[in-house]
């Protein structure tokens, strides 16, 4: 099978060398590429089948992993000038930002010219377009560089009037995911962190906008205050270097009077050399993990839920996946992303044995998303070599216990619940009835253990000693920078960082070898069909998900967002 791969990879790169000539000859290139830039920005390409691609009239949405393609092979033509960056309906994580704002580095230090133009200007999107050499925007947009939040939806008094609430044990007050369910407001302890964190991410911010826009942080700070501003007035406040329409933009870019050519990717794509696939035998094997870690498969739940979120990786299937990187024998090291803020500590422990035992066999590379924290930190930790973007949020090394409680609404409800037990501790988790002082003990043991658990695995996984360890974990939560200095992470950097870390201790330093990723098997159960079974299955879902919302968690409690 490697020998027949082989083969094809030389046929292809045949093909693609004559293709290259014919188009150096025949066509040329526009000076600059449209890219759109929008949506969450995945790490990779959505899986689209032959079909499904040819029928849909709607283009894919953008990826790290594509526009990291596009910019390259543009790069790699050298006809070009550049890329026109078309930023609008952004809703990435600041570590797709950051990642891409290095592959735009990148590609100006290879000589290209980097362009944005923004439509509607907010605080993700210009971090990002202060990452290019020329920022435009469109005559009546709004310049919103308002700056960064924290922001938690408090639920006590929700669900007390719906007759809900919860027993929580954490521990430490800074493992707060719970104080969601339990509090109106912040800890002393989480207020301190969730600042801590929202100031670095500020600093990250407003140093951005310095560098990109040639001002000194106290101007870059005022700015901000002042925020929002009509395009003119940011034009004024040298925040753009230009307002124009998206039809002007050709004037705006030509030399000599003469327009300069622009052309949306589908089309410039025909007019640009191909790369030539690697000439290896050997591979880097991707394994995933994104969203909530849960047991039994992954899923996307129809509606986002407390603590689960939407995107659920499962442990059936991330350890599937594994399984399936370790057996080929053709991949000589594993690159695990993970992207997730934790979840059920059964499930990540039981990743974690995987990506624990596997190491003994081929090397594990982690990369960190936008968070790899508490589950995420968790399955992380035991890796050959671990990569954290400078604004991943990671360590929350802690767990928690959420035991709900639901009498209230029982009798709101007119139901009157009776159990004939045998066993002291079989109702622990019956929700119908608060827990008794005792099994709140009960409880209490079990997180004890979970804990140690945890930080042993930490300890074995990053050489550290437990006393010192015991100061960073806690439920403390830090960013990749900080989680560098540390000692959690190894390395700060990207997906290329970890590409390159992965041929190396893979033995593959002249041999980069082919990326290759890895699904799970298949479980047979097969897709749903007309309208009824589609609701059928999204409810069941939706049960089994709300099922497992009790228990254990290794999770980490909010997110930073844009103001």
């Amino acid at each position: 099978m490697g020998e027949m791969s082989f083969f094809f990879t030389i046929l292809a790169n045949l093909w693609r060398s004559f293709r290259n000539a014919r188009v150096r000859l025949l066509t040329r290139p526009p000076a600059y590429v449209w890219l759109e830039v929008s949506g969450a920005l995945p790490e990779f390409e959505q899986r689209v089948g032959f079909l499904r691609r040819r029928l849909s009239s709607a283009p894919l949405a953008p990826s790290l992993e594509g526009l990291r393609e596009r910019l390259d092979r543009i790069s790699a033509d050298g006809r070009p000038k550049g890329v026109v960056l078309r930023l609008r309906d952004l809703d990435a994580s600041w570590t797709a930002l950051e990642e891409l704002r290095m592959e735009l580095a990148r590609f100006r230090e290879r000589g290209g010219r980097v362009v944005a133009y923004l439509t509607e200007p907010d605080t993700r999107s210009y971090y990002l377009a202060c990452a290019a050499d020329d920022v435009f925007a469109s005559p009546v947009s709004t310049v919103n560089v308002t700056g960064v939040s924290a922001r938690v939806n408090f639920l006590r008094d929700g669900l007390e009037r719906a007759g809900i609430s919860a027993e929580v044990i954490s521990v430490s007050p800074y493992k707060s995911a719970g104080d969601t369910f339990t509090r109106n407001d912040f800890s002393d302890e989480a207020r301190e962190q969730a600042e801590r964190l929202l100031e670095a991410r500020f600093v990250t911010l407003v140093d951005a906008i310095s560098a990109g826009r040639n001002m000194t942080v106290e101007d870059v700070r005022a700015k901000i205050d002042l925020a929002p501003f009509s395009a003119r007035e940011a034009m004024d406040e040298s925040l753009l270097d230009g307002v124009c329409y998206e039809d002007e933009l050709a004037e705006r870019l030509g030399m000599d009077g003469k327009r300069a050519s622009l052309a949306e990717w589908e089309r410039a794509r025909r007019t640009l050399r191909m790369l030539y696939r690697t000439l290896s035998r050997r591979r880097v094997g991707l394994v995933s993990l994104s969203g909530a870690i849960v047991r039994g498969r992954s899923r996307k739940l129809p509606v986002p839920l407390p603590l689960l979120g939407r995107e659920q990786a499962g442990s059936d299937s991330v350890i599937g996946a594994l399984r399936v990187a370790e057996k080929d024998r053709r991949i000589s090291v594993v690159l695990f992303h993970v992207d997730s803020p934790g979840g059920d500590a059964l499930a990540s422990d039981l990743i974690w044995r995987e990506v624990e035992r596997i190491r003994a066999k081929k090397p594990v590379v982690v990369l960190m998303g936008a968070a790899a924290a508490s589950g995420g930190y968790y399955v992380s930790a035991s890796a050959s070599h671990v990569i954290a973007r400078a604004s991943t949020i990671t360590g929350s090394i802690g767990v928690i216990i959420t035991r709900p409680v639901a009498a209230g609404l029982y009798e709101k409800l007119g139901v009157n619940p009776v159990a004939l037990d045998r066993g002291a501790h079989v109702g622990l988790m019956d929700a119908s009835r608060p827990p008794t002082p005792e099994e709140l003990d009960v409880l209490k043991s079990q997180l004890g253990n979970f804990y140690d658990e945890f930080k042993d695995r930490v300890s074995k996984g990053r050489g550290m000693e437990l006393e010192p360890l015991e100061r960073i974990a806690g439920g403390r939560v830090w960013t990749g920078a900080e989680a560098l200095d540390l000692g959690l992470v190894d390395e700060a950097g990207g997906f290329r960082d970890a590409l390159r870390k992965a041929a190396e201790l893979g033995e593959m330093k002249d041999d980069p070898g082919i990326l290759v990723k890895i699904s799970p098997p298949r479980s047979g159960r097969p897709a749903p069909g007309d309208p009824v079974e589609v609701a059928r299955e999204a409810v069941e879902t939706m049960i089994q998900a709300a099922g497992q919302m009790s228990g254990v968690w290794a999770i980490t409690p909010y997110e930073i967002s844009d103001g």
